[in-house]
Protein backbone atom coordinates (compact mmCIF):
# COMPACT_ATOMS: atom_id res chain seq x y z
CA UNK A 1 0.00 0.00 0.00
CA UNK A 2 1.43 3.49 -0.34
CA UNK A 3 2.70 5.39 2.28
CA UNK A 4 0.29 8.34 3.33
CA UNK A 5 1.94 11.97 4.71
CA UNK A 6 1.15 11.10 8.54
CA UNK A 7 2.34 7.39 8.27
CA UNK A 8 5.61 6.27 9.53
CA UNK A 9 7.88 3.14 8.46
CA UNK A 10 8.81 0.78 11.37
CA UNK A 11 11.45 -1.72 11.13
CA UNK A 12 12.82 -4.73 13.43
CA UNK A 13 14.76 -8.13 13.50
CA UNK A 14 13.97 -11.17 15.72
CA UNK A 15 16.43 -14.31 15.89
CA UNK A 16 15.02 -17.86 16.24
CA UNK A 17 16.52 -21.12 16.70
CA UNK A 18 15.80 -24.43 15.56
CA UNK A 19 16.03 -27.89 17.59
CA UNK A 20 18.05 -30.70 16.22
CA UNK A 21 14.48 -32.57 14.89
CA UNK A 22 13.32 -29.26 13.05
CA UNK A 23 10.92 -28.70 15.60
CA UNK A 24 10.11 -24.76 17.25
CA UNK A 25 7.70 -24.94 19.41
CA UNK A 26 5.64 -21.01 20.10
CA UNK A 27 8.81 -18.35 20.67
CA UNK A 28 7.61 -14.36 20.50
CA UNK A 29 9.56 -11.39 19.91
CA UNK A 30 8.45 -8.10 21.33
CA UNK A 31 8.46 -5.17 19.28
CA UNK A 32 8.71 -1.82 21.51
CA UNK A 33 6.29 0.77 20.64
CA UNK A 34 6.57 2.85 23.58
CA UNK A 35 7.72 5.69 21.37
CA UNK A 36 4.09 5.69 19.53
CA UNK A 37 1.91 4.59 22.12
CA UNK A 38 1.30 6.40 25.05
CA UNK A 39 -2.05 5.44 27.47
CA UNK A 40 -2.28 8.72 29.75
CA UNK A 41 -1.43 11.04 26.42
CA UNK A 42 -3.96 8.91 24.39
CA UNK A 43 -1.81 8.00 21.92
CA UNK A 44 -2.10 4.97 20.16
CA UNK A 45 -0.93 3.64 16.58
CA UNK A 46 -2.82 2.34 13.70
CA UNK A 47 -1.20 -0.60 11.90
CA UNK A 48 -1.77 -0.73 8.58
CA UNK A 49 0.33 -2.94 6.90
CA UNK A 50 2.75 -5.83 8.16
CA UNK A 51 5.45 -7.43 6.20
CA UNK A 52 7.83 -10.67 7.66
CA UNK A 53 11.04 -11.90 5.60
CA UNK A 54 12.27 -15.05 6.56
CA UNK A 55 16.33 -15.15 6.23
CA UNK A 56 19.15 -17.60 7.30
CA UNK A 57 22.13 -15.00 7.00
CA UNK A 58 24.35 -17.67 7.67
CA UNK A 59 23.48 -20.33 5.04
CA UNK A 60 21.25 -23.43 4.81
CA UNK A 61 23.09 -26.46 6.05
CA UNK A 62 21.52 -29.21 3.61
CA UNK A 63 23.10 -32.99 4.48
CA UNK A 64 25.94 -31.28 6.42
CA UNK A 65 26.61 -29.08 3.16
CA UNK A 66 26.04 -25.22 3.55
CA UNK A 67 23.92 -24.03 0.80
CA UNK A 68 22.41 -20.03 -0.04
CA UNK A 69 25.31 -18.80 2.01
CA UNK A 70 25.87 -15.67 -0.22
CA UNK A 71 22.22 -14.84 0.33
CA UNK A 72 21.13 -15.91 3.04
CA UNK A 73 17.64 -16.60 1.26
CA UNK A 74 14.83 -19.04 3.31
CA UNK A 75 14.22 -22.11 1.35
CA UNK A 76 10.53 -23.57 1.70
CA UNK A 77 11.24 -26.76 0.83
CA UNK A 78 11.48 -27.66 4.52
CA UNK A 79 10.63 -31.35 4.12
CA UNK A 80 12.80 -34.66 4.10
CA UNK A 81 11.30 -37.85 3.89
CA UNK A 82 14.94 -39.59 2.88
CA UNK A 83 15.18 -43.47 3.49
CA UNK A 84 11.28 -43.20 5.21
CA UNK A 85 8.76 -44.86 3.91
CA UNK A 86 5.89 -42.80 4.61
CA UNK A 87 5.69 -38.64 3.51
CA UNK A 88 6.63 -36.05 5.52
CA UNK A 89 5.00 -32.65 5.81
CA UNK A 90 6.15 -29.41 7.31
CA UNK A 91 5.10 -26.48 8.22
CA UNK A 92 6.40 -22.80 9.24
CA UNK A 93 4.30 -19.90 11.01
CA UNK A 94 4.76 -16.07 11.37
CA UNK A 95 2.11 -13.86 12.97
CA UNK A 96 1.82 -10.66 14.94
CA UNK A 97 -0.60 -10.21 18.02
CA UNK A 98 -0.91 -8.31 21.15
CA UNK A 99 -2.32 -11.11 22.54
CA UNK A 100 0.11 -13.79 23.91
CA UNK A 101 -1.51 -17.24 22.79
CA UNK A 102 0.25 -19.96 24.19
CA UNK A 103 0.15 -22.29 21.63
CA UNK A 104 0.44 -21.20 17.07
CA UNK A 105 -2.25 -23.71 17.04
CA UNK A 106 -4.56 -21.39 18.48
CA UNK A 107 -3.70 -18.68 16.23
CA UNK A 108 -6.13 -18.47 12.62
CA UNK A 109 -7.61 -15.66 11.21
CA UNK A 110 -10.17 -15.79 13.50
CA UNK A 111 -8.36 -14.81 16.59
CA UNK A 112 -8.54 -11.96 18.25
CA UNK A 113 -5.97 -9.17 18.18
CA UNK A 114 -4.49 -11.27 15.71
CA UNK A 115 -3.36 -8.95 12.54
CA UNK A 116 -1.34 -10.86 10.22
CA UNK A 117 -0.31 -14.85 9.47
CA UNK A 118 1.81 -16.30 7.30
CA UNK A 119 2.46 -20.14 6.69
CA UNK A 120 5.08 -22.31 4.64
CA UNK A 121 4.07 -25.86 3.97
CA UNK A 122 6.24 -28.52 2.41
CA UNK A 123 5.14 -31.61 1.08
CA UNK A 124 7.99 -33.95 0.23
CA UNK A 125 6.63 -37.50 -1.30
CA UNK A 126 8.46 -40.86 -1.57
CA UNK A 127 8.26 -43.74 -3.77
CA UNK A 128 8.20 -47.70 -2.91
CA UNK A 129 12.20 -47.37 -3.72
CA UNK A 130 12.38 -44.87 -0.31
CA UNK A 131 13.14 -42.23 -3.04
CA UNK A 132 12.15 -38.86 -3.92
CA UNK A 133 9.22 -38.75 -5.45
CA UNK A 134 7.80 -34.99 -5.65
CA UNK A 135 8.18 -31.91 -3.56
CA UNK A 136 6.54 -28.94 -3.61
CA UNK A 137 5.51 -25.73 -1.40
CA UNK A 138 2.88 -23.59 -0.24
CA UNK A 139 2.81 -19.96 0.71
CA UNK A 140 -0.50 -18.18 2.81
CA UNK A 141 -0.37 -14.91 3.99
CA UNK A 142 -2.96 -12.42 5.58
CA UNK A 143 -1.82 -9.36 6.55
CA UNK A 144 -3.91 -5.92 8.39
CA UNK A 145 -5.31 -5.13 5.17
CA UNK A 146 -7.25 -8.53 4.76
CA UNK A 147 -7.93 -8.90 8.40
CA UNK A 148 -8.41 -5.04 9.71
CA UNK A 149 -9.05 -3.36 6.41
CA UNK A 150 -9.59 -0.17 8.45
CA UNK A 151 -5.84 -0.91 10.09
CA UNK A 152 -5.47 -2.03 13.56
CA UNK A 153 -5.18 -0.01 16.57
CA UNK A 154 -2.64 -0.77 18.93
CA UNK A 155 -1.88 1.08 22.68
CA UNK A 156 0.83 -1.55 23.64
CA UNK A 157 4.26 -3.21 22.43
CA UNK A 158 3.59 -5.89 19.96
CA UNK A 159 4.33 -9.41 19.80
CA UNK A 160 5.60 -11.73 16.86
CA UNK A 161 5.52 -15.34 17.04
CA UNK A 162 6.87 -17.99 15.31
CA UNK A 163 6.52 -21.61 15.21
CA UNK A 164 7.56 -25.00 13.29
CA UNK A 165 7.15 -28.54 12.44
CA UNK A 166 9.54 -31.04 11.15
CA UNK A 167 11.17 -28.34 9.09
CA UNK A 168 14.27 -30.83 9.01
CA UNK A 169 16.11 -29.40 5.67
CA UNK A 170 17.96 -26.22 6.29
CA UNK A 171 16.56 -25.43 10.02
CA UNK A 172 18.93 -27.61 11.48
CA UNK A 173 19.52 -28.27 15.11
CA UNK A 174 21.34 -24.44 16.30
CA UNK A 175 20.51 -23.15 13.28
CA UNK A 176 19.34 -19.35 13.37
CA UNK A 177 16.46 -17.57 11.69
CA UNK A 178 16.18 -14.03 11.47
CA UNK A 179 13.01 -12.88 10.62
CA UNK A 180 13.09 -8.91 9.44
CA UNK A 181 9.98 -6.85 9.50
CA UNK A 182 8.42 -4.10 8.32
CA UNK A 183 5.63 -2.32 9.32
CA UNK A 184 3.14 0.81 8.00
CA UNK A 185 1.20 2.47 10.74
CA UNK A 186 0.15 5.93 11.27
CA UNK A 187 0.34 7.91 15.24
CA UNK A 188 -3.07 8.61 16.17
CA UNK A 189 -5.44 10.04 19.25
CA UNK A 190 -7.70 7.43 20.88
CA UNK A 191 -11.28 8.65 22.72
CA UNK A 192 -11.81 7.88 25.75
CA UNK A 193 -14.38 4.87 25.03
CA UNK A 194 -12.22 3.59 22.88
CA UNK A 195 -9.39 3.59 25.00
CA UNK A 196 -11.13 1.63 27.88
CA UNK A 197 -11.90 -1.15 24.90
CA UNK A 198 -7.99 -1.07 24.06
CA UNK A 199 -6.59 -1.06 27.61
CA UNK A 200 -8.28 -4.74 27.94
CA UNK A 201 -6.02 -5.91 24.82
CA UNK A 202 -3.01 -4.31 26.36
CA UNK A 203 -3.18 -6.57 29.46
CA UNK A 204 -3.06 -9.82 27.27
CA UNK A 205 0.55 -9.03 26.83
Amino acid sequence: MPKNKNDIILRDRMQFEFAADGQRTTLYGRIDLSDFVNVVRKDGLLIKEIFFQPRVPTGEAVGGVIQLPNTGAFTPYMSDATGSASDTTSALKLFATTRAYQDANQVGIASPDVLAIEEWFSYYSVNGALTLDGQNYSHTRYGPTDLHPDGFLVVSDLLVGIAADNCLVGLTAGTIMEVDVLMIAEPTKITAGRLDEMLAQAQDL
